[in-house]
């Protein structure tokens, strides 16, 4: 757990705080895919960094419904995270 006093961690401008839950009866899941979703510049050089570092891909690199190329991991809580960059307009 990060102390308040302390910074908190940060990676190409973004930084994520995270909250530990003491009782983890209270965590209410969300109907969704994923838990959080963090919109990155270069999403190809995200999901490389996410495999050399042997997180838990959910669900792989791909061009999704919504406009975005995205991947997917699982933290060790079992939460989801998710990374997208949006698609370039067909032209």
């Amino acid at each position: 757990m990060i102390h308040p006093t302390s910074r908190p961690p940060k990676r190409d401008g973004a930084t994520i705080l995270l909250a530990l839950c003491e009782e983890p009866a209270r965590i209410v899941p969300v109907d969704k895919i994923w838990n959080a979703y963090i919109r990155v510049d270069d999403v190809e050089s995200s999901y490389a960094g996410v495999q050399e570092r042997g997180a838990g891909i959910d669900y792989t690199l791909y061009d999704a419904p919504s406009g975005f190329r995205e991947f997917d991991v699982q933290i060790p809580d079992g939460h989801d995270i998710a990374f997208g960059q949006p698609l370039k307009p067909s032209s």
